[in-house]
């Protein structure tokens, strides 16, 4: 048996109809889960207290070395009057992603924002791997930009509605992490590490940062206050994606994913047959709806045409 907590979803579904009269029953169906799905690091409570609170110190010390007004001001002369609007009503985050733009570099060697995080991860996949093309001429290798590596990456993952905007960031790290040893240039690195950190710390960031939102922070491996986070980064446990990553020796058994069934809970009619009846009337009504609808434009197109 599996020792994973069962989640209940108790939300309506898109499909359910008001109207139905259909007595139904609880059923339970088995779904198998997706073996290549990477979970959220497991940090303790106290852990991600002390991470946020070195964060925070950090990126005010940080901001306080440098002007902030200055970095908003640069962002809003680079965009349209419409956009700026927009911003101001909080409908366009343009604003806030050129800021974070304007303020990696000069805040301490860090990217702030979620598009901003994604794109230094997938920079940094790139830089890393080698795509492979069966084609007669030697292709052109692709000029990358010589850009640090990120070492940390601390999101505000309780605070992010909807959740799945943050969905792909454990995929990211952990094709990061799974690269195989000696494919990098720069030799062997630590690996890059995920902190999730409590609810309520993206107002607090946000606040020290001057930003209406700061959920995603990454630390690069050339800041100078990355041994702040040495010692509490070893606790953290790295994720990876196994698939990934050759064996080291090719007679080494592999390493099965054990397989996990969950049980959804769902309901169906309690009589199959009426309810089968009910689903072909209401299949052929609409049929009938249907032609009686297309006759009447085809009668309205022949009346235009006419006159």
């Amino acid at each position: 048996m599996s020792d994973k907590a069962a989640r209940s979803h108790t939300h309506a579904s898109n499909r359910a109809k008001a109207r139905s009269t259909i007595q139904r029953k609880d059923v339970l169906k088995s779904v198998l889960e997706n073996p290549f799905r990477i979970q959220w690091p497991s940090i303790p409570s106290n852990t991600q207290n002390l991470f946020l609170a070195t964060l925070l110190t950090t990126v005010e010390s940080a901001v306080t070395g440098g002007s902030r007004k200055s970095f908003k001001a640069s962002a809003r002369k680079a965009l349209p009057r419409s956009e700026i609007a927009d911003s101001a009503e909080g409908t366009n985050a343009s604003l806030d992603s050129m800021i974070c733009c304007q303020l990696a570099p000069s805040s301490g060697h860090m990217t702030i924002g979620i598009n901003e995080v994604t794109r230094r991860l997938e920079l940094q996949l790139k830089s890393v791997r080698h795509s492979v093309t069966l084609t007669t001429t030697p292709p052109a290798s692709p000029i990358l930009p010589d850009i640090p590596p990120i070492a940390a990456v601390f999101v505000c993952h309780a605070d992010v509605n909807p959740p799945i905007l943050l969905d792909h960031i454990p995929h990211l790290v952990a094709g990061c992490n799974s690269i195989p040893s000696g494919s990098s240039t720069q030799g062997a690195r630590p690996p890059l590490k995920l902190i999730i950190l409590p609810k309520g710390s993206e107002s607090a960031l946000a606040q020290a940062l001057g930003l209406r939102r700061a959920a995603v922070i990454a630390v690069h491996d050339d800041a100078p206050y990355l041994p702040n986070f040495r010692d509490m980064l070893q606790s953290v446990p790295v994720i990876s994606a196994p698939w990934l990553v050759p064996p080291v020796q090719p007679n080494n058994p592999k390493c099965l994913i054990p397989t996990h069934i969950k049980q959804l809970r769902t309901t169906a009619p309690k009589d199959m047959k009426s309810a089968k009846e009910q689903r072909t009337k209401a299949r052929v009504a609409a049929k009938k709806r249907g032609t009686k609808t297309k006759i009447k434009k085809c009668l309205l197109m022949t009346a235009r045409s006419d006159a």
